[in-house]
């Protein structure tokens, strides 16, 4: 809270010696956060060219015949592991739980691809397209080598080993552009994206496996059921709201694909990559840091407290900053990087990136509820939310791809104050104390609209335009931060150089 003064964690669950408390908590997290970022840049920056070059090779309705196959295989993802990841990072360490991870990750993992591959003409009929079956049957034999890598990427996560996790998500990166392209310029069509998310989800798995220090005992027949049952009793929870998180995050790509077919999909699709790629995965990147320092920090309510705000503050202003400027310079982006024949893409892009900067708003509520041992919150929450959102899609079908996209927008808002609620309620924090750390954002994003609007307009040439909004929308931005909020970049900037130390920044509302 304000003005009192950080404690060191001399009791952070599960802590071993060695591992970081109190202040070096922030150390550790402003660490891993920069090693992720990097696995972010890089492996990141892999795929957006991949998809720059794909786009200018394939047709939209090939990307839309690869993500019609996609989008009940990712809802298997979410739940091929059974959560025992998250409970790898949450338990205490101990052999018979790794085992058990282990067997219920495998198990389930080859399950799901019997599953898929007989469900694959279903899938087909309800999108109205035969040629997604072979499609499908291909993607399935992703769910084993996803849940084969779920156990080592948890065992780094919780080590925090950051730096090794870089690498893998580079490997996993390099093999889905090289195969992808390959074979798109060998002519392949839809089957190139679909064995190249094949390819790189398997080098994953194989590059996490290498990468642990050492490894953990995989005698699954030694598992033992009471460790089952702990494994579980945490895991299934968590899976389900993954599962609910997954259906939240792509039951849009099932709307517009039953109801406007691959063609649309595939616009789609690509105005969703933009935002997914710049904003949605640095969350990602920064959630796979904070859940296993929540988790160590949960005895502190303080200290989680603080870091939690420290984190919104962060994220918001990231996100809405980059949503509100992809958005301004829609118009620009999508010819000059993916050619004129992706222009039907840029009114739900429009609305996606701001989708995007709302959504920021309430990020990494749920890693502090898993945090808690409450995975359960999220589930419940994430219901809530599909119950309105999936009618709000369908009714907003009549005006296209564009009126889906702006459905997702205003329900994401909707929300943003829920999840927010709850989570003030979970930490004992007031409402006003998550306003205070979001009012930069909002400041700093309606700089960064006034500004970057104003220059994409201007009769320049298109790349000129596009480098001057650019440019200038980050310049509004950090003027916003330099003469308002002096106090939250040397906040930041404590945190992140290594020549100072300091405890988890405490925020100014709280």
């Amino acid at each position: 809270m304000k003005g009192s003064q950080v404690t060191d964690v001399g009791s952070v669950a599960d802590g071993a010696p060695g591992e970081p408390a109190g202040s070096d908590l922030a150390r550790a997290g402003a660490k891993g956060t920069l090693w992720q970022g990097a696995a972010f840049v890089l492996g990141k920056g892999i795929v957006l060219v991949t998809t720059v070059l794909l786009a200018r090779v394939l047709a939209p309705e090939q990307f839309g015949l690869v993500s019609l196959a996609l989008v009940l295989i990712a809802y298997a993802e979410a739940v091929a592991d059974v959560g025992v990841a998250q409970a790898l990072v949450y338990l205490p360490r101990a052999s018979g739980t790794t085992r058990a991870a282990v067997l219920c990750s495998l198990g389930v993992g080859a399950l799901l691809v019997l599953l898929g591959l007989a469900a694959a003409p279903a899938i087909a009929d309800f999108f109205g397209r035969d040629d997604v079956t072979p499609l499908v049957r291909l993607l399935a034999l992703s769910l084993l080598t996803s849940a084969g890598g779920a156990v080592p990427e948890a065992l780094l996560r919780r080590a925090l080993l950051f730096h090794r996790l870089t690498v893998a998500a580079v490997v996993r990166a390099v093999a889905t552009g090289a195969v992808s392209i390959v074979l798109a310029l060998a002519g392949f069509g839809a089957w190139a994206l679909a064995w190249g998310t094949l390819a790189g989800s398997a080098a994953y798995a194989l590059a996490a496996w290498l990468l642990l220090p050492e490894w953990p005992d995989v005698r699954v027949w030694r598992a033992t059921r009471p460790d089952l049952r702990t494994v579980l009793a945490y895991g299934v929870p968590v899976a389900g709201g993954a599962l609910l998180a997954k259906l939240l995050f792509d039951v849009d790509y099932l709307v517009v694909g039953h109801l406007e077919g691959a063609e649309a999909l595939g616009f789609y699709t690509l105005a969703f990559r933009i935002p997914e790629l710049l904003i949605i995965n640095v969350f990602f990147v920064i959630s796979s840091v904070t859940f296993p320092l929540y988790s160590r920090a949960r005895s502190d309510g303080n200290t989680l407290r603080r870091g939690y705000l420290f984190s919104v503050r962060i994220q918001s202003l990231y996100g809405v900053c980059a949503g509100v400027g992809i958005a301004a310079t829609a118009h620009l982006l999508v010819p000059l990087v993916f050619g004129d024949a992706w222009l039907p893409a840029v009114g739900p892009l429009v609305a996606l990136a701001i989708y995007a900067a709302f959504r920021s708003l309430g990020a990494g509520a749920n890693e502090v509820y898993k945090a808690m041992g409450r995975p359960g919150l999220s589930v419940t929450v994430s219901l809530v939310r599909l119950a309105i959102l999936v009618p709000a899609l369908v009714l907003a079908t009549r005006w296209g791809v564009s009126g889906i996209a702006w459905a997702q927008a205003a329900t994401s808002l909707l929300f943003v104050l829920l999840t927010q609620g709850v989570a003030c309620r979970v930490l004992g924090l007031r409402g006003r104390a998550v306003l205070a750390d979001v009012s930069p954002a909002l400041l700093c994003g309606a700089a960064v609209a006034v500004v970057a609007s104003s220059l994409a307009h201007l009769p320049l040439p298109p790349v000129l335009a596009l480098a001057l909004a650019v440019v200038g929308g980050v310049l509004a931005a950090a003027g916003v931060l330099l003469i308002g909020y002096r106090a939250m970049v040397r906040e930041v900037l404590e945190v992140l150089l290594p020549a100072r130390r300091s405890p988890v920044p405490h925020s100014a509302g709280a």
